[in-house]
């Protein structure tokens, strides 16, 4: 089920940057202030761009990143416990675990893109341009307290059972 919720917060936020690219004015606004105003200005094509490339930079990370950990040598996993976690008959296991973790974290990161794709166009089409402050730091604040507690979760899913060596 997080796997479609994955897939279609990385879609919504997909469309949402073509939408912008159609909607807003050819120069716009990419980087705001501590008081939401612009102090950044690309052409609307680069904002696009970018947008687009962290998109798909965090959809291939995200997605196909959990098989190619579990493949590398253990020198090169950071991994809480990964000498237990690691060894063979635990693979499936982890790569169950890291996968369900990494599509939660994925899902959260695209629900927040989202988020702030919407309140840099809303600012863009605004007069005069200007970051709705209200609305970005608590959304801010609340995805970094996600991501601490997402921390916190993976390191308590990633501790040794009691009953193992």
């Amino acid at each position: 089920m997080m796997r479609i919720f994955f897939l279609v917060t990385f879609a919504a936020n997909i469309v949402l940057s073509l939408v912008s690219w159609v909607i807003l004015p050819d120069n716009v606004a990419i980087h705001f202030g501590r008081n939401g105003m612009p102090d950044g200005w690309a052409p609307v094509w680069f904002h696009v761009v970018v947008f687009l490339g962290i998109q798909l930079v965090l959809f291939v990370t995200v997605f196909f990143g959990t098989k190619l950990s579990v493949g590398l040598p253990s020198r090169w996993v950071n991994l809480p416990n990964k000498d237990y976690w690691l060894r063979e008959e635990n693979l499936p296991r982890t790569q169950e675990a890291l996968s369900s973790m990494m599509l939660e974290f994925g899902t959260a990161m695209f629900l927040f893109l989202f988020f702030v794709e919407v309140l840099t166009m809303k600012a863009n089409l605004s007069d005069p341009v200007r970051l709705d402050n209200a609305f970005f730091w608590p959304s801010f604040i609340l995805f970094m307290a996600y991501m601490g507690y997402w921390c916190i979760k993976l390191f308590f899913l990633f501790r040794v059972p009691k009953n193992q060596p």
